[in-house]
């Protein structure tokens, strides 16, 4: 399978690294808009990994998904949100990624952000299923790809003074009956149970997002380090034009990698 990238079309404040598989804000908190290369197929899961946060700053990650085409070198906003949900009311679905759940944009009123219930799940079946594989549009992953990749991390300080979450992973703050190891293509593998303290915004934390279609339209999931949040955005014309993953690098999240789940180097 060929590698997933960010596309070359993006804020200018983003720097793309290590084969334009990682997106890094290289200053202020704006600016940092950027896109999948290529279109999402329906069953695709497109995962990021947090690798670095900034202090300083307020909001996080925001990720979703949008039909407008960053072939088209369409003049790109300031912020996914609420500017680039705003250019066109139907074609961007896109969240807020917070420390305890997601917030969404509620039906074409990108001004609202308001958290998505707490038992949004409790009725539905995780479209990840239950067991340690899952099949995907592109092919089956191991269940341990979708977690995150670190209990804890440092908050070293930098020359300034201003703490900083290294591009290190601090693996030393694991348990003694805990291990977290990451190759380059993402597989993990875990011992213990610490993986359940990583917070949807911390170093080491695993976002994904994909579409499922439901008859005409198609439903937008998020993947929050290993778990299904059920369907977050509905009524989607997936059919109309593609569908790309939009990532905003904003605010506390200063880099950010694509997790090579089907085999790409």
């Amino acid at each position: 399978m060929p590698i997933v990238r960010f596309h070359n079309y993006h804020g200018e404040h983003i720097e793309l690294l290590d084969n334009n598989t990682v997106a890094f804000r290289k200053t202020s908190f704006a600016a940092a808009v950027t896109f999948s290369e290529k279109p999402l197929y329906p069953g695709e899961i497109f995962l990021l990994e947090i690798e670095r946060n900034e202090r300083g700053w307020s909001g996080y990650l925001r990720l979703g998904l949008t039909q407008h085409d960053p072939n088209a070198r369409f003049p790109l906003p300031q912020f996914a949100l609420p500017d680039l949900a705003n250019m066109d009311a139907k074609k961007s679905w896109i969240f807020a990624v917070t420390k305890t759940h997601n917030r969404v944009w509620i039906d074409g009123d990108p001004q609202q952000d308001l958290p998505l219930p707490d038992n949004l799940n409790s009725h539905q079946q995780s479209v990840l299923g239950t067991g340690p594989y899952i099949s995907t549009s592109r092919g089956v992953i191991t269940r341990s790809m979708l977690r995150p990749a670190v209990r804890n991390q440092r908050q070293p300080s930098n020359a300034s003074g201003v703490n900083d979450d290294a591009a290190v992973l601090a693996m030393d703050g694991l348990d003694s009956d805990s291990s977290v190891s990451s190759t380059s293509s993402g597989e993990m593998s875990h011992g213990g149970t610490g993986r359940e303290s990583v917070l949807p915004t911390d170093v080491g934390s695993r976002i994904g997002v994909m579409f499922l279609p439901a008859g005409e339209f198609a439903e937008m999931h998020f993947i929050i380090n290993g778990e299904d949040q059920g369907p977050c955005a509905t009524n989607i014309a997936y059919r109309e034009a593609a569908l790309y993953a939009v990532v905003d690098v904003y605010g506390t999240t200063k880099q950010v990698r694509i997790v090579q789940l089907y085999g790409g180097r």
